[in-house]
C-alpha cells in the first residue's frame, strides 16, 4: 500500500471516528450540523495526508 492509499484511508477513519464521536458527545440533537464538520474534518485531514505524502515521496 502506498503512502497516498494510507493517508487517504487514514483520513477517512479520522471522517467516522470524529463525525461518531462529534454527534454522540456533542450534538446529538444535530446529526446534519454534525456530518457537515465530520466532512469538512475529512477534507482537511485529506489534503494535510496528500502534502505529507508529496513531501515524504521527493
Amino acid at each position: 500500500m502506498s503512502a497516498i492509499e494510507r493517508g487517504i484511508l487514514g483520513a477517512i477513519a479520522v471522517c467516522v471516528a470524529a463525525t461518531a464521536a462529534l454527534w454522540w458527545l456533542a450534538m446529538p440533537d444535530e446529526p446534519v450540523r454534525a456530518l457537515q464538520d465530520g466532512l469538512g474534518s475529512a477534507a482537511l485531514a485529506t489534503i494535510i495526508a496528500g502534502a505529507a505524502a508529496l513531501r515524504s515521496s521527493e
